[in-house]
């Protein structure tokens, strides 16, 4: 046999093998091949974002409801039978599994606005663990959140969900009412404080209602005639509003149940 014929039957030989050994993985790995022919593999760098709503509690016994939008805007919950104590709101990134916001802000039950700093963890679609840091009074010690996604989040919600009257449930002590229209007009008042606004469904077409609210009266603490960015959920039958001003001067959390 002729030294070409024997080269051409060579290299039919070795392309399947550089075939197989390629440099590219799996949708989550990058793939390199080594000098000896190796496949050598490592997992993607992510910097997907914890997206959707989870509910816990935290270590210290509050109930807790995160809802992290697309945008790494997040707002969290935390209440007690009901009663609203903290909410936290800002903007997370992330990477490989770990976010974090240097730039948190909490609200207190007493009205009180305060800075903190936020961290955690998350596995996609199945948990979540954060701890918030604010260390002035009236919290000192970490708050420490665990909490498991609610696929609820893929599912829209319209302005047909949430038609009609809803008030505050019977464990919450802060009286509040809000009155849905089919056009997403809306008019409320938590305790003293007024408002009207305006409700659409996200763009994302996820369990979220986008809105406004315009308060009404001075027993507002954003203050009369001041406008708020809201964001709204239904979760098992509780309505729940979440805002801050575009300063995070002032923020607004109500629960309402039909």
């Amino acid at each position: 046999m002729s030294p070409m014929k024997i080269l051409s039957k060579l290299m039919l030989l070795v392309l399947p093998v550089l075939a197989a050994c390629g440099g590219s993985g799996s949708d989550d790995q990058v793939c390199t091949g080594g000098a000896a022919l190796e496949k050598n593999c490592v997992p993607k760098s992510t910097n997907t974002l914890p997206e959707g709503i989870w509910n816990g509690a935290t270590t210290t016994g509050l109930a807790a409801q995160t809802l992290v939008l697309e945008n790494g805007q997040y707002f969290s919950v935390y209440t007690s039978s009901g009663n609203f104590v903290w909410m936290t709101e800002g903007i997370i990134t992330a990477k490989d599994g770990a976010f974090n916001d240097p730039a948190t802000v909490a609200l207190s039950n007493t009205g009180s606005l305060m800075a903190g700093v936020m961290n955690g963890s998350f596995i996609a679609k199945t948990s979540l663990s954060a701890t918030t840091n604010i260390n002035t009074t009236p919290i000192t010690e970490p708050l420490i959140f665990n909490g498991n996604y609610n696929t609820v989040y893929d599912t829209p919600l319209t302005v047909a969900d949430v038609l009609g009257n809803w008030t505050n449930p019977a464990t919450v002590t802060t009286s509040a009412s809000v009155t849905f229209a089919a056009d997403g007009t809306l008019t409320g008042s938590q305790g003293a404080c007024t408002f009207t606004g305006t409700v659409k469904p996200r763009a994302t077409g996820k369990h979220v209602l986008d809105g406004s609210l315009l308060f009404t009266s001075g027993a507002c603490s954003a203050g009369i005639n001041v406008a708020m960015p809201i964001e709204a959920t239904v979760i098992n039958g509780q309505l729940t509003f979440v805002g801050v001003t575009p300063q995070r001067s002032s923020a607004f959390s109500l629960t309402a149940t039909r």
